[in-house]
């Protein structure tokens, strides 16, 4: 373990989490970092020594529970893991709690509170207070780092900070590679419910799917990319028709016809509605085109789009992403060099 680098624990410990363990000690940029605490769902071990921090590391590679850790503590959580192993920074990659917001929110306040700073995968809090939070971040003097809420491998909301000032009228998005995929199954001959149980299957899908196909997850990012853009609102706002308002023979008439349907995220920014609903685009469509892991969002801004395309995870792709917001936190925190 470096002396050097940033003290900082991971929260969450499933593939997200283990694929950021991974990139901590093992990846290019290791060097600058002390893995000091990983915390799951059920407790946390804090890491005192080099064998420690190895059997972790053996546990991430083989997608092991982090409770066979001989340091594991029972029930400890992640404010408290992160003060006693003396935490910087708290990377967060735990499940969204979109309905009441915890243990999510808890969280993030209570690491704040403690004076550490937060680079997060996780949508939850941002989706639903993105100013409440930015701001007690702020007078804490703490960096938040959130590229990987929104298309986690493409950079979606650099982008969208790039354009805060812009007569941007209208944002369209497909955010969610779960409906993407179910839609190519019922396209091929599935039926809606088979195409779910085999996402679900293939891990593309939580055991309950509804946070894909009732539009929870397109619903937060695209909150947290129109307040990014300067135009603050919640998921609250964003109005959900689930995927199946749509049948099966819908899906595969429009295919034959030269349309494809699409799960898409839209805000109009001057009628101020946001929505995520199936819509039938032609197959020229730009978002038409979106197969697999691939999102694409169209800013539409005085008369002209701007469109970003690429993948999103899978969670090795979104635990890099993380490493890019800590590598700016150190950045943030190194005083320049005087000429």
């Amino acid at each position: 373990m470096s002396a050097m680098g940033v003290p900082v624990v991971v929260v969450g410990f499933g593939n997200v989490g283990r694929a950021l363990v991974l990139e901590l000690v093992e990846g290019p940029y290791s060097r600058l970092f002390d893995l000091v605490g990983v915390v799951s769902s059920r407790g946390a071990v804090v890491i005192c020594d080099e064998d420690g921090l190895q059997e972790v590391v053996s546990l991430a590679k083989k997608g092991e529970k982090l409770d066979k850790h001989r340091g594991f503590s029972d029930g400890v959580g992640a404010v408290e893991a992160a003060s006693e192993a003396g935490a910087e920074l708290a990377f967060i990659a735990i499940p969204p709690s979109y309905h009441t917001g915890e243990p999510n929110r808890s969280i993030y306040y209570g690491l704040a509170g403690k004076g550490v700073s937060i680079v997060t995968a996780d949508k939850t809090v941002l989706a639903h207070e993105y100013d409440k939070f930015k701001k007690f971040i702020a007078e804490k003097g703490l960096f938040l780092g959130y590229r990987a809420t929104v298309a986690a491998g493409t950079p979606v909301l650099d982008v969208a900070r790039g354009l805060r000032g812009r007569q941007i009228r209208r944002v369209r998005a497909v955010l969610n590679a779960t409906t993407n995929y179910i839609l190519t199954l019922v396209e091929k001959g599935m039926s809606y419910s088979e195409a779910v149980e085999k996402a679900i299957k293939e891990q593309l899908a939580e055991p309950d799917p509804t946070i894909d196909t009732h539009g929870y997850d397109p619903a937060a990012k695209i909150a947290i990319t129109v307040s990014e853009l300067g135009y603050t609102t919640s998921i609250r706002d964003v109005e959900r028709l689930p995927l199946d308002t749509i049948n099966e023979e819908d899906v595969r008439k429009a295919l034959r016809e030269g349309y494809r349907y699409k799960y898409v995220a839209e805000a109009d920014l001057e009628e101020k509605k946001l929505i995520v609903h199936p819509v039938k685009l032609k197959e020229t469509d730009r978002l038409a085109r979106a197969s697999g892991i691939t999102n694409i969002v169209e800013f539409i801004l005085e008369d002209s789009p701007v469109i970003v395309e690429g993948p999103a995870g899978p969670a090795w792709r979104t635990a890099k992403v993380m490493i890019t917001d800590a590598l700016e936190y150190i950045d943030s925190r190194t005083p320049p060099e005087k000429a």
